[in-house]
């Protein structure tokens, strides 16, 4: 049962860090009771989807959380260092608990609740979801720090709607995701086809190399990170 509570786990911290943290908590965690709720949320989601309340798992989750993300916030500078570190120290504290309780998932409340046919498309939409996680939001916290520094170059340069870029972001790489499900790799050329003409406007003159190489990087940095991570959930939801 390793596995099965390594996803649970797993989904919990994505969907806690990266789905139901909002803007105002990122924002303000460096206020201790902002803190606390969002570290509050992670455990919480983590407890549903383990379908118990085991003790051990969730305290250990809770302190773990709060330590890392105080030491980011108070710390550590806002780049890609610290948000990789972060999230290594996360995921290792969820593979750790994993292996120290791989019976955690036999305990869940779901077990009884799921007729048993069901209960491996439990474990496939979880896995799925934490893919789908992977690739859209996290992967536009990823790049957006890889980015950062080149992004305040160009702030004066760059118009366009508010969080458009995110947006844009989040499109493409489901877009990819759901080509590699249905088994349509290929199709991910015409997505890229289509952001380069709609960008050939940003990127023509020559006045305007900085931004033509901001956008080069980001979109290479979007559609490989996506491509990897899709391919790796296709795998891991054939698993079940």
């Amino acid at each position: 049962m390793m596995l099965e509570t390594l996803v649970l786990l797993l989904t919990g911290h994505l969907l806690g860090d990266f789905v139901l943290q909002s803007n105002w908590m990122v924002d303000n965690k460096q206020k201790p009771h902002v803190l606390i709720i969002h570290v509050t949320v992670v455990v919480a989601t983590t407890a549903v989807l383990l379908g118990s309340l085991h003790w051990p798992i969730l305290l250990l989750i809770f302190a773990s959380h709060l330590a890392m993300d105080a030491i980011k916030t108070r710390v550590l500078a806002d780049n890609f260092g610290a948000f990789a570190f972060d999230q290594f120290v996360h995921l290792a504290v969820v593979f750790g608990l994993a292996l120290a309780y791989p019976n955690a998932a036999s305990q869940s409340l779901w077990l009884l609740l799921l007729p048993a046919d069901i209960v491996p498309l439990y474990y496939t939409a979880l896995t799925f979801i934490s893919g789908l996680v992977l690739v859209v939001p996290a992967g536009g916290y990823l790049i957006g720090s890889i980015l950062g520094p080149l992004i305040s170059e160009l702030d004066s340069e760059l118009k366009g709607l508010n969080k458009g870029g995110q947006f844009i972001g989040w499109l493409e790489r489901a877009l990819v995701m759901l080509f590699v499900f249905v088994g349509q790799p290929g199709s991910v050329g015409f997505v890229l086809a289509a952001k380069s003409i709609f960008r050939i406007g940003d990127i023509k003159e020559s006045s305007q190399r900085r931004i033509a190489e901001y956008i080069i990087i980001g979109t290479f940095l979007s559609f490989g990170w996506a491509l990897l991570v899709s391919n790796l959930a296709l795998y891991a939801v054939r698993y079940w």
